[in-house]
């Protein structure tokens, strides 16, 4: 697959993402239809449309809840206390710097998001002819799709219901309508979420077929290792000593057969050889290269997404709080409503860290894997043990992690980390 230099293909659920990302402003790019899917370029005329709306959005929003506190805050709905003040105006103002960032900094972002997508497409030609393909498409697109869902109805439904008490209560009606802009950039921000997700897991999946290449080659390795043979061989001898000792009723042999499940004929291993190996350290340092440039274009932007669900899900139990003890505030949907915002919010604490964490996790498991060809490889093999201690090389020498500005690791002890964090916050508003 070639493609023009700024310009690649993109189908299933990247493009998706991709086209609700350009409609958001966040992405901006050209689309033209060609057979594989959708090809895409950077647009100067989609990175206008962007940060126009970007600016639009974070525009209104910052004057709906500016207006809202200055002008009869006694008849405000959210804001009449001073702590729900507080909370307002900082997740207004994050959300909006999330908005913000997107948008302004989309040029260059989808300059390097072409360039390593395509840089994806072709690592995953290279294993191709190693590994056979296996599609995710389903599972992608099932996973896009039911977020944006859950978030379009969480987000709406709070709206609806915030508009009705407004309506009930004859209070600042239009000004109360302005919040709808919050909710749009609430909108675009998820979009951007599953941009860094659906790529981070395009990583993960080349990482995935890289190490099954390797242990189909190990397993290939083992088959020949001296000692696997002998193991073999004491297991057979043992077998048939116990066989022999002991005869099994054909009926019961007949029966056994009759009741075995069709098996798949499974892969047969790859062979190794130094141009094999050779390649996939080339694969791998690719992998890398990607990854690097993910954390540059992202960064900026993957901070402001962790902030803002840092503070999304420290405010989420302070509403439900507030719900319960505040007689005047509370009505019977805003406790189960609050907890569909929690849990989607966790749910994309888990889009962007998950697939962050397996591919840290991948590249650990393929130094495992080279460990293990070299142990077990024949020491008659003088090129291809060369080809493995280089490989190894790589991976000791050009490792890598995601890591936004090189502030913090994108692991699971990050969330561990966020959820501690959370649990100290709530414990101090509780006492207060």
């Amino acid at each position: 697959m070639t493609s023009p230099r700024g310009q690649c293909v993109v189908s299933g659920a990247l493009g998706l993402v991709l086209r609700m990302s350009q409609l958001a402003g966040v992405a901006p790019l050209g689309f033209q239809k060609v057979r594989e899917g959708w090809r895409v370029h950077v647009s100067y005329a989609a990175s206008l449309y962007g940060r126009v709306l970007g600016s639009l959005l974070c525009v209104m929003s910052i004057a709906a809840i500016a207006v809202d506190i200055c002008y009869q805050p006694e008849k405000s709905f959210r804001t009449r206390t001073d702590s729900s003040r507080v909370v307002w105006v900082a997740d207004v103002g994050v959300v909006g710097l999330v908005v913000g960032t997107a948008t302004f900094t989309g040029l260059n972002r989808m300059r390097s998001f072409t360039s390593y997508v395509l840089h994806l497409q072709k690592i995953n030609l290279k294993l191709n002819h190693y590994y056979p393909k296996q599609s995710h498409e389903r599972s992608q697109m099932l996973i896009v799709i039911s977020s944006m869902i859950l978030t379009v109805f969480t987000i709406f439904l709070d709206y609806g219901i915030f508009m009705y008490h407004v309506v009930q209560e004859n209070q600042k009606v239009a000004l109360s309508s302005l919040y709808v802009f919050y909710n749009i950039s609430s909108v675009v921000l998820q979009i951007t979420l599953l941009q860094f997700s659906q790529i981070a897991t395009s990583v993960y999946i080349a990482v995935e077929t890289l190490n099954k290449c390797l242990n189909s080659m190990l397993q290939e390795v083992l088959s020949k290792s001296c000692d696997v043979n002998n193991f073999i061989t004491q297991k057979e001898n043992r077998v048939n000593s116990y066989t022999n000792n002991y005869n099994v009723p054909f009926k019961f042999i007949n029966n056994v057969i009759d009741t075995l499940p069709v098996c798949q004929v499974p892969i047969e291993p790859m062979k190794p050889s130094p141009q094999t190996i050779r390649c996939l350290a080339l694969v791998y340092c690719s992998i890398c290269d990607v990854v690097r440039q993910v954390n540059s274009s992202f960064g900026l932007v993957l901070v402001a997404l962790l902030l803002s669900l840092l503070l999304h899900l420290v405010i989420t139990p302070y509403h439900v709080i507030t719900n319960i003890f505040n007689a005047d505030r509370s009505d019977c949907s805003s406790p189960s409503l609050q907890v569909n915002w929690a849990i989607m919010h966790f749910t994309n604490l888990m889009l962007i860290i998950e697939p962050c964490h397996r591919t840290h996790e991948g590249m650990e498991y393929t130094k495992h894997l080279i460990s293990q060809m070299t142990r077990f490889s024949s020491p008659r093999h003088d090129a291809l043990l060369t080809e493995l201690e280089v490989f190894f090389r790589h991976l000791m020498m050009n490792e890598f992690t995601y890591a936004p500005l090189k502030l913090f690791p994108l692991n699971r002890m990050l969330i561990v980390t966020i959820l501690g964090s959370i649990t100290t916050y709530l414990v101090v508003m509780i006492q207060l």
